[in-house]
C-alpha cells in the first residue's frame, strides 16, 4: 500500500485538492472533534491574527474567528482554499513554503498546523518549529495522527495518509519539545485513527 501511495502517478493525482479530499474522507470524516478543539483554542478572541500552516483546501479556517491567513507550498490547494472562502472577510491564502515563511517576526498571536508534521523529516520539521516560534506571539497548536501501528488495517489507512514520516506520540512529543515548552497534551479518535494535540507554548512567557 505504501509503495503504491508513493507511485509519482499516484502522488500527482492525489495532488487534485477533490481527489485528495475524497480519498481521506473514510479516514478522518469530517473531523467534528478536531474542529471542537480549535473552536476551543484558537477562537477564544475575536481579534486575534491566526497563521494555519500546510493549510489545504482551509478546511479549518472555519474554525477561527479572528484574522486567518492559511499557507500550503501546493498551489492548487491555495487556488481551491481561495474559491472555497471566496467573499469571506478576514480569510486569505497564500503559497508559500512553511520552511520559509515570508512573514515578519511575531506577526501572529496563534499558529495551527494540522495533520502535517508527519510529512516532514526530523530536521526539517525543526527548521518549521523554529519558524513557528519566530512568527507567533503566544500559542502554537500541533496536531498529527498517532502513528503507532497497530493491526494491518490500521498500518493501511496510516499509508493512505501519504506522509512519509508517521511517528508515535513519544517521538512527536520529543521532536516538538526540542523548540516549544509543551503546555498540555490531548488524544481524541478521529475516524479510524487516534489524533494528538500538542499546545505549546511561545514566547518570552512560555
Amino acid at each position: 500500500m505504501k509503495g503504491l501511495i508513493q507511485h509519482p502517478r499516484v502522488r500527482a493525482l492525489l495532488d487534485a485538492p477533490a481527489l485528495f479530499t475524497a480519498v481521506r474522507y473514510p479516514l478522518i470524516g469530517r473531523q467534528r472533534r478536531t474542529r471542537e478543539l480549535l473552536r476551543r483554542y484558537v477562537s477564544e478572541k475575536t481579534g486575534e491574527r491566526v497563521l494555519d500552516i500546510c493549510c489545504g483546501i482551509g478546511e479549518f479556517a472555519g474554525e477561527v474567528s479572528g484574522e486567518y491567513l492559511g499557507i500550503d507550498l501546493n498551489p492548487r490547494f491555495v487556488e481551491a482554499a481561495g474559491r472555497r472562502w471566496a467573499g469571506t472577510a478576514r480569510k486569505s491564502f497564500r503559497v508559500m513554503d512553511a520552511l520559509r515563511m515570508d512573514l515578519p517576526d511575531r506577526q501572529f498571536d496563534q499558529t495551527m498546523w494540522i495533520n502535517g508534521l508527519h510529512h516532514f523529516s526530523d530536521d526539517d520539521a525543526v527548521r518549521l518549529l523554529r519558524e513557528i516560534a519566530r512568527v507567533t506571539r503566544t500559542r502554537a497548536l500541533i496536531i498529527d495522527p498517532d502513528g503507532t501501528p497497530r493491526g494491518l488495517v490500521r498500518r493501511v489507512l496510516l499509508a493512505a495518509d501519504r506522509g512519509d514520516w508517521m511517528r508515535t506520540p513519544e517521538a512527536q512529543r520529543r521532536l516538538i519539545g526540542t523548540v516549544l515548552p509543551i503546555r498540555n497534551v490531548m488524544t481524541y479518535r478521529v475516524g479510524f485513527y487516534s489524533e494528538v494535540l500538542y499546545d505549546c507554548g511561545v514566547g518570552p512567557s512560555s
